[in-house]
């Protein structure tokens, strides 16, 4: 009796102890987000290492709430460092602009200054050679005043005898040279004229027995006419000295003194011009006279 009573008290105890470790381990498996499950199948332990969130409705969760935090703060991290990235990146092209707009302005104002500098060369330049080139006008000028101008005339034509003399002696020819100096601003010049004359004799003439040469040296005045479009008119007159040989019987030659008066025009501009001139000579030989009139023309240089 006294035995049965103990056992009885034995399984009482240990009953007493198992159900009291069994609702303590459910009660730690409740409170706690995560536990390890231990199996045992026959004298084997398996233990395992994944952890197992609990809620307390009695469902588990298949993701860990540290690494959905974990994550969340990275892509704000990386949000935030893409806007600084971005913001670094705006400030950089900003800044870039700011310099290019700098130096475009800069590179402006140093070709304004560059072509303002140049025109004000050129400026001085032209003033330089518009000076240069009033100060060669005034030196010509002066050098023409001192000197005037020179010039040269060969001509040639027709001479004509008149009076006493052209019963004797048909019409000839003329040779003349001339040298002449003309100031550019006076209308009164100076001229040496040398010519050459000769006239045929009449068949019929009595008492001319050759031909009629005159050589002739002259020194003459002439005077400039306004000009006419590119037409210069001149008169021209003076006196010298004629040398006259075969125009009397016996070939006689002589010197005598003469004078002569007449006018030209001069045709073109620049060094070299046409002339037109016939002149009235008179010679001062026996009865009255020996005249005639030639009728040149000729180049003056």
């Amino acid at each position: 009796m006294q035995y049965r009573l103990s056992k009885t008290v034995a399984i009482g105890i240990a009953a007493a102890l198992t159900f009291g470790f069994a609702g303590s381990a459910a009660a730690q498996v409740t409170t706690t987000d995560s536990v390890k499950t231990t199996t045992t199948r026959s004298k084997t332990t398996v233990t395992s290492s994944r952890r197992i969130s609990v809620r307390k409705d009695g469902t588990t969760s298949t993701e860990q709430a540290g690494t959905l935090v974990a994550n969340a703060d990275s892509l704000r991290a990386d949000s935030i460092a893409n806007a600084e990235r971005m913001r670094q990146d705006s400030i950089a092209n900003v800044e870039r602009m700011r310099q290019d707009s700098i130096a475009a302005v800069e590179r402006a104002r140093q070709d304004s200054i560059a072509a303002a500098e140049r025109a004000r060369q050129d400026s001085i330049a032209a003033a330089q050679a518009r000076a240069d080139s009033i100060a060669r006008a005034e030196a010509e000028r002066l050098r023409q005043l001192a000197k005037g101008d020179v010039y040269f005339r060969l001509g040639a034509g027709v001479s004509m005898p008149q009076g006493t003399f052209g019963d004797f002696y048909n019409k000839g020819f003329n040779a003349t040279g001339s040298l002449g100096w003309h100031k550019w601003n006076s209308p009164i010049g100076l001229r040496v004229d040398v010519g050459y004359d000769r006239f045929g004799v009449k068949s019929a003439a009595v008492g001319a027995s050759d031909n009629a040469n005159i050589w002739s040296g002259l020194g003459e005045v002439t005077l400039k006419i306004p000009q006419v479009l590119a037409v210069s008119p001149y008169l021209v007159g003076g006196g010298g000295f004629y040398r006259l040989s075969g125009s009397g019987a016996g070939s006689t030659s002589e010197t005598k003194g003469g004078w002569n008066a007449g006018g030209g025009i001069t045709f073109g501009i620049g060094m070299a011009k046409l002339f037109l001139e016939s002149r009235y000579m008179h010679v001062s030989t026996e009865g009255d006279g020996t005249k005639f009139i030639p009728v040149i023309l000729g180049f003056q240089f």
